[in-house]
């Protein structure tokens, strides 16, 4: 099974080989089903109740050896690696009939092949809990070999574009993947639980809405009409209250045509609820309750290692307005301020030269330079200017702020919720400022949807929603810094390496370079 060729294209010709032999022999190298029935996992943690049952696994080969008559295979499921036992007198002949390789046919295998063993589960002499094979089947054979096993994917780029690769050879990668989905299913179990209802809300949108984004345009043919890749679904879930839903909520994805970096990617997933009679307070509660369910249940502890900061979900969660926060660490209060011109000359005291158009965004650039860095526990800030809050009810004993937090973690933004603004003719007045038609689609403010306003006007109740980014609690429940390693499918420029290229028969110079907008 040792490979003496180099080049990936000597390894293809002499793979394709050995299954073409096999074929003759009768063994198809690609058969539709699998006899599996026993997982690795559960063999090794309970090899007490399995010792001398016969079971069948299956998984692909991650090393093999032969010594004489005898030879050692590791196989690796999704659920871990065990050790297949295999010798030639209880092996036997390749068996066409049951599609059973031989002992002698081991040759015509690789590491990386997928294979199906049966036989007894026992330990080996050097005590290693194994399957003692009595037939074996090839369930799939590989044409491309594995990155060396010691090494695995060392690359950046070769990671993220071939993740699958790192998921076969770095255990850690593959937990973490399962836990993100295991987090999902987590957050569906929590919401169910309280009442919510989840429904499907549309990617593709007539009118994007709901946040201040940078849209994907796109085109439909048997509409004949441009349409929008989702910012947000929030319009949709309050809809969805005006229909007489309760509680509802969605976990979607979502697309914003602008940058990537660590924490930020143009394609994403949230988790948007909206519960009808009730305020952001309610939601201050669920967000808390919900990330500490999933801290204990699905990742079973509370303290989590991120960005070299120890986060603890157990304790409560601090609630603290924003003017207090900038206050604290700037000493400067602008909740006291009463011009913009008072606001504007605080701002170049801290040494900040962007222009405010109101006190409340200098409040926030202030808070941005100064007060989301020191926000390491899970902190709910409350109380954001109304000028940057169009969605929110303003607070009645101080209709300066709004009644909105976001969710702050490690220093680092992971939601934004608040009390909806369910005024129809304050919302379209307040779109309306904002709104020009040559910036249209630039992402810097909340668009005209007339069909949520008239929706709105056959009434919406108080209503509240949240919306965490499931990648950045994934960044925090999994201790990862980079959002592209909770991604499974990252966004990258296309290409193709040259030997792809002379393999697949494409001139990739011919290729276009990449248009810029």
């Amino acid at each position: 099974m040792t490979q003496a060729h180099s080049t990936l294209e000597e390894i293809r010709r002499i793979r394709i080989e050995k299954a073409t032999e096999l074929q003759k022999l009768g063994i198809s190298a690609y058969p539709s089903k699998s006899a599996r029935d026993a997982y690795a996992g559960p063999i090794l943690a309970e090899y007490e109740a399995h010792e001398g049952k016969t079971v069948t696994v299956g998984g692909r080969i991650m090393s093999f050896r032969k010594q004489g008559g005898m030879a050692f295979a590791h196989i690796q499921d999704q659920t871990g690696k065990i050790q297949l036992l295999i010798r030639r007198e209880t092996l036997g002949e390749t068996r066409p009939a049951d599609a059973a390789i031989g002992f002698t046919e081991l040759r015509l295998l690789d590491v990386g092949d997928i294979v199906e063993g049966t036989g007894k589960v026992m330990k080996s002499m050097r005590g290693e809990i194994s399957i003692e094979v009595v037939t074996l089947r090839l369930l799939t054979k590989t044409i491309r070999p594995l990155p060396d096993q010691w090494h695995g994917l060392k690359d950046r780029e070769s990671i993220l574009r071939k993740r699958y690769l790192d998921t076969i050879m770095d255990p850690e990668s593959h937990r973490r993947y399962a836990s993100v989905a295991k987090m999902i299913a987590g957050i569906r179990e929590f919401l169910n639980a309280r009442g919510f209802i989840e429904f499907q809300t549309p990617i593709i949108q007539a009118q994007y809405g709901g946040g201040t984004a940078k849209p994907f345009r796109t085109h439909v043919n048997a509409l004949s009409t441009d349409m929008y890749l989702a910012i947000s679904h929030e319009l949709y879930l309050k809809r969805l209250i005006v229909a007489g839903y309760d509680k509802v909520y969605t976990i979607g994805r979502y697309f914003r045509n602008e940058g990537i970096d660590r924490s930020h990617h143009p394609e994403f997933s949230m988790v948007e609820t909206m519960a009808a009679y009730e305020n952001y307070e309610y939601n201050m509660d669920l967000v808390e309750e919900m990330f500490r369910h999933l801290a204990v249940n699905v990742f079973g502890r509370t303290e989590f290692k991120v960005k070299d900061q120890t986060i603890d979900f157990g304790p409560a969660w601090r609630r603290v307005r924003m003017v207090d926060v900038v206050s604290e660490v700037t000493g400067v209060d602008f909740g006291a301020m009463t011009t913009l011109d008072e606001a504007q000359a605080a701002l170049k005291k801290l040494d900040v030269h962007e222009h405010a158009e109101s006190i409340g965004h200098a409040l926030v650039l202030a808070f941005e330079h100064f007060g989301e860095k020191t926000l390491i526990q899970p902190t709910l800030v409350y109380g954001q200017p109304v000028e940057i809050s169009p969605l929110a009810k303003p607070l009645e004993s101080d209709p300066r702020w709004a009644e909105r937090f976001e969710i702050y973690i490690a220093g680092m933004e992971c939601g934004d919720n608040w009390s909806e603004q369910n005024d129809p003719v304050q919302l379209l007045e307040t779109w309306r400022k904002a709104y020009k038609v040559g910036e249209e689609d630039s992402g810097v403010f909340h668009a005209l949807d007339f069909d949520f306003i008239e929706a709105l006007e056959h009434g919406m109740p108080p209503t509240t929603g949240i919306g965490p980014g499931i990648e950045r609690m994934a960044m925090i429940f999994t201790e990862q810094e980079n959002i592209d390693d909770v991604i499974f499918f990252p966004m990258m420029r296309p290409a193709m390496s040259n030997v792809n290229a002379e393999i697949f028969g494409v001139d990739i110079s011919a290729a276009k370079a990449p248009q810029k907008e």
